[in-house]
């Protein structure tokens, strides 16, 4: 093997074989490759039997990785057991079951499976299986991740949180479910191993003798029960070579205990640890905002990245007056950077919430550029955008009966799958509209008892609705997300998740004022007609497109020029973060962002953001501070970038920086109605450049994409467009105010 291609620190790190060992692998250190050439190591030069050696992974696709390069490094003699933690359960689960009281041919449930258990469980404890189904899903979780019984679960909550009697009750009964139905969940393949090995000491002891060498990857990411799984496989030999980096666990909410990778010389006193500090990704520029942020965090294992790279150009940092600017500046940078030579594929814009993402979305598609959403669905494909669409959708056409399908039990109503059969083959028998039914539910026998007074509700909910059809666009849609409940059904389950929903419908709502605003003579018609034909909902399939993401869902990934937006107090940290442990996993997902960026790296603030149903003044976060580290920032002013209108935010120019901050409220305290939303503030007089718009000019829109000019008329301020787009046909628009502009 050429090991030439090992720095000395990476090279110490193979060769140390016997023990526990502990690897701190920075971002970007070459760890997989240091795992990889270590297995290797032992199978050619100390002669180890590859089928003694186990490496674990998190993802299939890190096992396929590793997998690959082991079989480039050993060929045939690749007989390494190379798995993710719940395959190797499984495997481990399927031979032994019938010790713990299952056959061989137990089934895995799979989420899906979990969920129709639990309300299955609910509905015979007849309790409620609206929120409370994924809180209990939640806490079952959590729970078998510990390595918890329903009792010794129960122990720990009990009187301090909502509804412990319920999950107590639902998790004991879920449990006796599935060992009736011979099944296991997910999260049970850990759990029930764990509890093989402490049952039979006889099988951890077989499985001990056949992994005498065990490897583990993003050992920061394990959780409690992972920990001694690998700890009880481990113990007799004493063979354990964990790589991770404290500094990127990220993923506390779901269980990961940063505290197995701090901890892991506490727990093992003679264990070794090596630190892989140079960097092969970033420029030295992006690496000290990288270390100004992270030494900021105590509890962890004290490092600072290096590189032996140019120092690149510098961070730039930028405070926008409000999120629309801040998208606008991060676009003409991208705009700029494409015509130095770079490709959409170089770029990433990375967010801390979801909701963030509408904005740039909005912008990219009516400039025409390609970008794709990594990790989740675009911002009109969301579940919670396409249900209020779907709303509207049955407004405009009560025959919709896919879009009735959607909303007859969203929010939860309590009317079943078996009612909703039921009212489906009634109309079907008769031969009319499934609206027909629901419409009439008090005149026929579709039903009887509560599911009849279920669906009436529906019905009065949608006769309210559809008799306010011709409200404005914007109103209407305030009405719909206010009658329906859509802000009970998000903000009761007190689920970061979930408030996250109600944030993208909240910007769903602004989102349509600015349709309303921008095309005063436009209905529900015009609407719907726009949503489905925007460009952003077309599918990209090429890579050569500009990713927006989460932070989160960026992990492993690099780009050659990363954006980070939303650094606000509030957003980032997020306003979840309310212990110095939040605060801290908060600082970590700062790092991750900052460490995918190879050669710039841009981070973006904006002085007031719609949130909370309200415009509000914003504070730059505490992680954008951080990140100067003291040296001499690059932040820009608006106006000193642009030529931008004014947008009503005039009075915030000398004074912002001196006003008091309020906090968002609690959710319990928010009861602030749509009815409260600002108009969007009516812009002056605008001196804009028409010389650019003639006759048979292509233009773009930044809601419907590419046009073509067909007719101009009038002059000066009064001057009238008529384009034609594609798919929209012809519109007319005053190009003095009209959001248009010549294509280049």
């Amino acid at each position: 093997m050429d090991y030439s291609l090992l720095n000395e620190a990476q090279r110490k790190a193979m060769e140390d074989t016997e023990g526990r060992v502990l690897v701190l692998a920075g971002a970007g250190s070459g760890k997989t490759r240091v795992l990889t050439y270590r297995v290797a190591y032992l199978v050619s030069e100390l002669g180890v039997d590859p089928r003694n050696i186990l490496a674990i992974t998190f993802t299939n696709k890190a096992t396929e990785e590793m997998r690959v390069r082991l079989d480039g490094l050993l060929g045939d003699k690749n007989k390494v057991w190379i798995s993710t933690f719940h395959s190797l359960c499984a495997m481990i689960l399927k031979r032994f079951a019938t010790r713990l009281g299952y056959t061989e041919n137990f089934t895995i449930y799979d989420e899906s499976d979990s969920n129709r258990l639990i309300a299955k469980v609910l509905r015979l404890k007849h309790l409620d299986d609206g929120p409370l189904k994924d809180i209990v899903k939640d806490h079952i979780s959590a729970a078998k991740n510990e390595g918890l019984s329903p009792e010794q679960y129960y122990a720990q909550i009990r009187g301090l949180v909502k509804f412990d009697s319920e999950i107590y009750e639902v998790f004991e009964e879920y449990e006796e479910e599935l060992k009736r139905s011979n099944a296991m969940d997910f999260d049970d393949l850990l759990h029930k191993t764990k509890l093989l090995f402490e049952l039979h000491p006889d099988v951890l002891d077989l499985f001990q003798n056949r992994f005498r060498y065990i490897h583990v990857d993003e050992f920061q990411d394990t959780n409690s029960v992972q920990f001694d799984i690998v700890r009880m496989l481990s113990e007799k030999w004493g063979n354990l070579f964990v790589v991770g980096d404290d500094d990127q666990s990220i993923y506390g909410w779901r269980g990961a205990k940063v505290e197995n990778i701090l901890n892991f010389d506490k727990v093992y006193p003679n264990a070794k640890i090596h630190k892989l500090l140079q960097n092969y990704r970033s420029t030295p520029n992006i690496l000290d905002c990288a270390n100004n942020v992270i030494r900021n965090n105590k509890a962890r294992h004290e490092k600072e990245l290096f590189t032996v790279k140019p120092s690149g150009v510098k961070v730039e940092y930028y405070t926008a007056y409000n999120d629309h600017q801040e998208a606008e500046w991060i676009i003409e940078n991208i705009r700029s950077l494409k015509r130095m030579g770079y490709t959409n594929k170089d770029f990433a814009i990375l967010i801390r919430q979801n909701s963030l993402s509408r904005n740039f979305e909005s912008k990219l598609s009516g400039l025409g550029m390609k970008y794709r959403i990594l990790g989740g669905f675009k911002f009109f494909d969301r579940k919670e955008i396409q249900d209020v669409i779907a709303y509207m959708r049955v407004i405009y056409n009560v025959k919709d009966s896919e879009a009735i399908l959607r909303i007859i039990n969203f929010p939860r109503r309590g009317i079943g799958d078996s009612s909703i059969d039921r009212l489906r083959e009634y109309a079907r028998m008769r031969g009319v509209d499934l609206i027909d039914v629901i419409l009439n539910i008090n005149a026929n026998d579709a039903l009887t008892g509560a599911a009849k007074n279920k669906v009436n509700e529906f019905r009065m909910l949608i006769s309210a609705l559809i008799g306010n059809r011709y409200m404005p666009i914007h109103e209407l849609a305030e009405y719909i997300v206010d009658k329906a409940g859509f802000e009970y059904a998000y903000n009761s389950t007190g689920k970061e998740e979930d408030e996250n929903r109600w944030q993208n419908i909240v910007e769903f709502i602004k989102h349509v004022k600015e349709f309303a605003a921008d095309n005063p003579n436009a209905g529900l018609a015009e609407f719907l007609e726009t949503v489905s034909l925007a460009p952003e909902r077309e599918e990209i399939r090429d890579n050569d497109a500009i990713t927006i993401a989460t932070m989160h869902s960026v992990k492993g990934l690099e780009f050659k020029v990363v954006f980070i937006a939303g650094c606000e107090e509030g957003i980032f940290p997020s306003e979840r973060s309310k212990n110095e442990d939040n605060i801290e996993e908060e600082r970590r997902v700062m790092y991750v962002a900052v460490t995918r960026a190879k050669e710039r790296l841009y981070i973006s603030s904006a002085r007031q953001r719609f949130r909370f149903n309200r415009v509000q003044p914003m504070l730059p976060s505490r992680f954008m501070e951080e990140a100067k580290g003291g040296q001499e920032s690059k932040i820009e002013e608006l106006r000193r970038k642009w030529d931008a209108p004014d947008y009503g935010w005039r009075r915030y120019d000398n004074d912002f920086d001196d006003m008091p901050y309020s906090p968002p409220k609690p959710i319990e305290q928010r009861r602030e109605t749509f009815a409260q939303i600002p108009e969007k503030p009516t812009l002056p007089p605008v001196k804009k450049d028409l010389s650019g718009f003639r006759m048979g000019g292509t233009v773009i829109h930044k809601i419907y994409g590419e046009g073509t000019i067909i007719m101009i008329a009038g002059s000066g301020a009064d001057t009238q467009a008529t384009v034609l787009f594609p798919k929209l046909g012809a519109k007319k628009f005053m190009l003095a105010v009209a959001p248009l502009t010549p294509k280049e």
